[in-house]
């Protein structure tokens, strides 16, 4: 059950690329279109592995409160991502994406909230390496499925849809990984 919750909670995060991806104009950028994709990718995990590592470092000290710990961190990420749904509904959250410096900028600025959830997850009996695995390839279907699709309005409808589910899971994944676990 634990390895379902993390890996509901890992797709969640990745969801939020999504957004970002129909911001690439594929039928534009052609092969860059894929670079580009790639960075958005490359933002999760390396922020996710930053996180978790620093997780590792400095997590120890706060050992004894470590449900309440997940608990809250979780629901902070989980509140701020369904608060972000209204925006991408909008239009608001939806980038253009035409050259390296757009992308790695808001590559990392997307991955905040994975950086923090890598920081969490040290608490958990997980191994680093399958987490980034299945970091990655969740992110490789999210990023190239949005960079196939037209940026129009049902696919921001889509994407405030996957934003609102992904922050739902990540919230009542917080409480089950904080007080059931």
């Amino acid at each position: 059950m634990l390895n379902v919750i993390i890996l509901l909670v890992l797709f969640s995060l990745t969801l939020q690329l999504f957004p970002m991806a129909l911001g690439i104009n594929y039928r534009e950028l052609k092969s860059k279109a894929v670079a580009y994709a790639f960075i958005l990718i490359l933002g999760q995990v390396v922020l996710f592995l930053l996180g978790y590592m620093l997780g590792e470092r400095f997590l120890y000290l706060v050992e004894g409160f470590k449900g309440t710990v997940i608990f809250i961190g979780f629901s902070l990420i989980g509140i701020r991502i369904v608060m972000e749904a209204f925006q991408v509904r909008k239009g608001v959250r939806t980038f253009v994406m035409d050259n390296v410096s757009t992308v790695t900028l808001a590559s990392v600025a997307q991955a905040v909230n994975t950086f923090l959830a890598g920081m969490l997850l040290t608490y958990l009996p997980v191994e680093r390496n399958s987490l980034s695995l299945a970091l990655f390839l969740f992110a490789l279907v999210v990023s190239f499925t949005g960079v196939v699709m037209k940026p129009n309005k049902e696919a921001r409808l889509l994407s405030s849809l996957f934003f609102m589910l992904s922050g739902v899971v990540i919230l009542f994944s917080g409480l089950y990984l904080g007080f059931f676990n």
